[in-house]
This record gives C-alpha cells, sequence and structure tokens, in this order.
C-alpha cells in the first residue's frame, strides 16, 4: 500500500512537469494568481491601505470604462488611478485617487459613496479648463433611478457636490458653445414628469447646476436608444427611442434653438384627450439612425403594407427614414425600405413603388421576401415583380441559376439571390437586375 502512494505521488509530479505547470501547491488552492508587480502593487498596496485590509473590486455596468481600475494621464497631474471598492463589511463603494507625484504613488483622495453598483465612470472638462473631471453614476437597491457624483483631479482631489438623478446620461456639448454639458433623461415618476434636464458648470457655484430643461412623452415607460449627432445640415440634437406599454417604440428629437435660447421637442403632440401622438409611433423593434450615410440621425416611420385577408406569410411594412427640418420644423422621407428581420437585410424601395402602388410578404418557412403589385379595387395580389430568397449552401449549388441575381449580403451560412418578374400591367414598376443589386443591402450592424 505505501508502494502505491509513493508510485502515485511520483506519477503526479511527472504529470505537473510535462505540462508545463510550475505552480505552487498549497492546502487551499491548486493554482494561485500571480502578485501584482511595479505600479499595478504600488496602487493596490495603497487601496489595501485606504481599505483598512480586505476589499472587494467595483465594475462599471455600462459606458466606455469597464474597469475597476482606470488609469488616466491629465496635463496638471501627471498620472492618476481611479479605484473603485468596497471594504469587506460595507455596502458603500469608496472612489479612491491615487496619483503619480513626485516619483511615487499616493492616495490624494477617498470618498465613500452611499450607491451598491457603479452604472458608469466618465472623463470629460466641465469647466472649460482643459483637465477632465471624473463623472460617475451609481445605481442603488432602494432607488430605480441612479445618483451622479463627480471629482475634481488636479495635486489634491475633491468631490464636486451633485444632488441631480437619471435614468439614463450623457455628456455632450448640447448647446453648441464648445463646453460638455451633462444631460440627464427621466422617465416619469409619481412625485416628476418625464424630462430631459441639461447641467452646466457654474463659475459662482463652482459645479454642473441645471440650465434647461424640456418635457419627455410621459408615455415612454423605458429609454431603449439615445443617439447624439446631427439631426439637420447644422444643427446637432439628441434622439430618444422609447418603449410605451405594448412595445410601441417611438422617437423623440430634442435639440438646442440658439434663436429662442431653448431645448425644442417637436415629435410629440398632446391631444385634447391628455393622450400624446408621436408620427414614429411602431411596433417594429427598429431604432433611429444615420440610415443613407451622410452623418445625420434620421428616425424611422413605419407603415404596413396591404396583404389579403386570407394570406398566411407575414405582411411587410415600409420603414421610411426621415430626417427633420429645423426650418420647416417637419420631417421629410430620405430613403424608404423593406426590412427583412429573420434574415438581416432591407431593400431600398424605388419611389415609383409607394403610394400603395407594390405590397410585400416574407414568408419564414420558404424564407422568401416577395413583393407583387397591388390590386386596391379587388384587395389582392396582382402581378409578382420581384423575389429575394435565401438559400443553404448546399440548396444553392443545386439550383437552376439561370435566371438568379446574385446578391452581396455577406452570411457565412446562407447565399442570398434575387429574381425578376416582368409584368405588363404597368411597366413602370418593372424594376432592372442593377436596381435590385444596389438596393438590397446587410441589415445595419449598428
Amino acid at each position: 500500500m505505501r508502494y502505491k502512494k509513493y508510485l502515485l505521488t511520483i506519477c503526479l509530479a511527472v504529470i505537473l512537469v510535462l505540462s508545463g505547470c510550475s505552480t505552487v501547491l498549497d492546502g487551499n488552492t491548486m493554482l494561485r494568481p500571480p502578485r501584482a508587480t511595479g505600479d499595478k502593487a504600488e496602487i493596490q498596496h495603497i487601496i489595501s491601505q485606504q481599505a483598512g485590509g480586505k476589499y472587494t473590486f467595483k465594475y462599471p455596468q455600462t459606458g466606455e470604462y469597464r474597469s475597476a481600475i482606470t488609469m488616466k494621464k491629465e496635463r496638471a497631474v501627471n498620472e492618476f488611478a481611479l479605484a473603485l471598492y468596497s471594504p469587506d463589511n460595507d455596502t458603500k463603494i469608496n472612489v479612491c485617487i491615487i496619483s503619480f507625484i513626485d516619483g511615487k504613488w499616493q492616495c490624494i483622495g477617498n470618498f465613500a459613496n452611499a450607491g451598491t453598483g457603479v452604472d458608469r465612470v466618465m472623463f470629460r472638462d466641465l469647466n472649460n479648463d482643459g483637465i477632465d473631471e471624473i463623472i460617475i453614476g451609481w445605481t442603488s437597491y432602494n432607488n430605480a433611478q441612479k445618483a451622479l457624483s463627480a471629482y475634481s483631479v488636479s495635486y489634491t482631489a475633491y468631490e464636486i457636490a451633485l444632488e441631480d438623478t437619471y435614468d439614463e446620461m450623457m455628456i455632450e456639448d448640447v448647446t453648441g458653445d464648445d463646453v460638455s454639458d451633462i444631460v440627464l433623461l427621466s422617465l416619469s415618476t409619481q412625485k416628476n414628469p418625464s424630462n430631459f434636464k441639461v447641467l452646466q458648470y457654474s463659475e459662482t457655484e463652482k459645479k454642473p447646476v441645471a440650465r434647461y430643461s424640456i418635457d419627455l412623452d410621459p408615455e415612454v415607460i423605458s429609454f431603449a436608444n439615445i443617439t447624439y449627432g446631427n439631426i439637420a445640415q447644422n444643427q446637432k440634437g439628441v434622439v430618444i427611442d422609447g418603449e410605451k406599454n405594448g412595445g410601441i417604440l417611438t422617437s423623440q428629437i430634442v435639440y438646442f434653438d440658439k434663436n429662442s435660447n431653448t431645448f425644442l421637442n417637436p415629435l410629440i403632440t398632446e391631444n385634447e384627450n391628455g393622450t400624446f401622438s408621436n408620427p414614429t409611433s411602431r411596433k417594429d423593434t427598429i431604432y433611429s439612425r444615420d440610415s443613407d450615410g451622410d452623418s445625420i440621425v434620421e428616425v424611422p416611420v413605419v407603415t404596413p403594407l396591404y396583404a389579403p385577408a386570407e394570406n398566411t406569410a407575414a405582411i411587410c411594412s415600409i420603414t421610411a427614414w426621415k430626417q427633420y427640418s429645423v426650418y420647416n420644423k417637419a420631417l421629410g422621407t430620405k430613403i424608404n425600405t423593406v426590412i427583412n428581420y429573420n434574415d438581416r437585410y432591407y431593400i431600398t424601395i424605388p419611389n415609383r413603388w409607394i403610394n400603395n402602388t407594390v405590397t410585400a410578404i416574407t414568408d419564414t418557412d420558404t424564407r422568401k421576401l416577395t413583393f407583387y403589385i397591388w390590386n386596391s379595387k379587388t384587395s389582392s395580389f396582382g402581378d409578382k415583380l420581384l423575389e429575394i430568397s435565401r438559400y443553404t449552401k448546399e440548396e444553392f449549388e443545386n439550383l437552376d441559376k439561370t435566371n438568379l441575381i446574385s446578391l452581396s449580403i455577406e452570411n457565412p451560412n446562407a447565399v442570398f439571390c434575387a429574381e425578376i418578374f416582368i409584368t405588363n400591367a404597368d411597366d413602370e414598376l418593372n424594376i432592372t437586375p442593377e436596381e435590385v443589386i444596389n438596393s438590397v443591402h446587410e441589415f445595419w450592424k449598428n
């Protein structure tokens, strides 16, 4: 028996050597994580001292910075580290700012926050002095909304008193004065309406304060997608895609009008009965975007197409991508599309197919998208005009490809082709192979 134990020990040692493993075994763990070295070791040593022993790192859940320790360089401070942690047996999260001064790392500020989680970390110059402030959003078990705090970093660090809350946040120059603004978006509560608030730095109060505010659609229950960018030529704005009850999406455009020195939200209208209307209301899960590559964000307006009542295939919709005109105070169509959500592509529709002249259906079983002339007198399909099909590579190899037009939709598991059908009912509705090739695109990736 003793011989077998020795043999087992020798075998284990041989396995470890042959596997290239140089790990030291102990009674608690098979693998011991490597110790931090250099700057990281010094920073972690300072955190341990500040925490009074053991601690747990906390990580931002959204945004660009997702690490518990973020390294930054600034003009006034050669380099500093932002560390987020909770000491053991404490639910509060500490913000520890550790700066590299006179050749060594030193804690220049440690601030306890009541938040139980970190929503995001941002670095932006709020007072236009050339040095970024630290802005942190906090989550809490006891509050659906998130809290906000900010910190100034130079040779010392101090907390900038903020008492604002938000559901979504961004920091952009939304007023066009070349200084970053804190934009806070809040959903309706029992006490407060849905709101778009802009904070700007006050030299008098030495902190960002609320300068502008405008109501948002109170029927929106969650923010689905928020985009900052050009909403028109020479006009920046914020486009807010929000969800209402019943899975309805709407888009709001909020922008700063320099002539009136106020923010506008032109797409929502309150009716006499107290409900709100918005031309972008839709059930399709499609968000605002730059749909045509002109660096201007368009909003989608979705209109169902016609199909016979007995048709079992899915009726398609026309998604019109509309750009807002700050001069006409109205939406204008840039492009019209039909989107195949299942197969992740869309087709730009010729203008001559609009106004209920042409309709389309998808069949998820055959993976086909088919366009027909619509006969409004008989409420029925007329001649077929175009069919776009998805095939497996094996199916495609066995096809008669004589009338097929290959489409450049990247998919490692499928091949997409189109087939044109010539109609004599209305020659203007016929489509050319070149039009099809130029009109079919992969679904937007972001």
